[in-house]
């Protein structure tokens, strides 16, 4: 069910209700989301170099983001590591693994999988992670960049039709 309830000071979002859950398509900056949990893609080494996740790391601004993640790395494609979010609004933050410069690249096994299958993975496998980690942390609220369409290369139009499948399931 559509509802255009969204806040006033929003002017392009949607809102739709599934289940017991409202789910809020907005589009702005993440960094201004009222979640309890922002999420970011990152790479296995969680050096928080790019997109969203270098304009988190440069707000946050005392490198305690950065220490907290370094004693969680290296991680996995598809795994979410949780950090805390520093001196953020949010409790957390999520760092969604999609670029694992070390063995992607290099590994012979997944010559034989496809790009797609890999960004299917990449992309539902961190959603159904990430709501996991809320349930089992008690949160209620969290926001979710467009995951893996920056410097991952994934196309914008594959990360929402994922990220709709996903999200809709939990």
């Amino acid at each position: 069910v559509e509802n255009n309830k969204c806040l006033d000071n929003i002017q392009q979002c949607k809102e739709y209700y599934i289940n017991n859950s409202i789910i809020k398509i907005i589009f702005g900056n993440l960094l201004d989301s009222q979640a309890e949990v922002i999420v970011s893609s990152d790479d296995s080494n969680i050096t928080m170099g790019g997109g969203v996740s270098m304009a988190i790391r440069r707000k946050e601004g005392t490198g305690a983001i950065r220490l907290d993640v370094s004693k969680r790395i290296p991680a996995d494609i598809g795994d979410v590591v949780v950090s805390t979010a520093g001196t953020l609004p949010q409790k957390n933050i999520f760092h969604v693994i999609t670029i694992d410069y070390g063995e992607l690249g290099h590994s012979n096994t997944l010559t034989e999988i496809s790009k797609d299958d890999i960004h299917q993975y990449i992309i539902g496998h961190s959603i159904d992670k990430c709501f996991l980690l809320l349930h089992a942390m008690d949160m209620k609220s969290i926001a979710f960049p467009q995951i893996g369409a920056g410097v991952a290369g994934i196309p914008f139009k594959k990360v929402a039709e994922v990220m709709a499948e996903a999200i809709g399931r939990n």
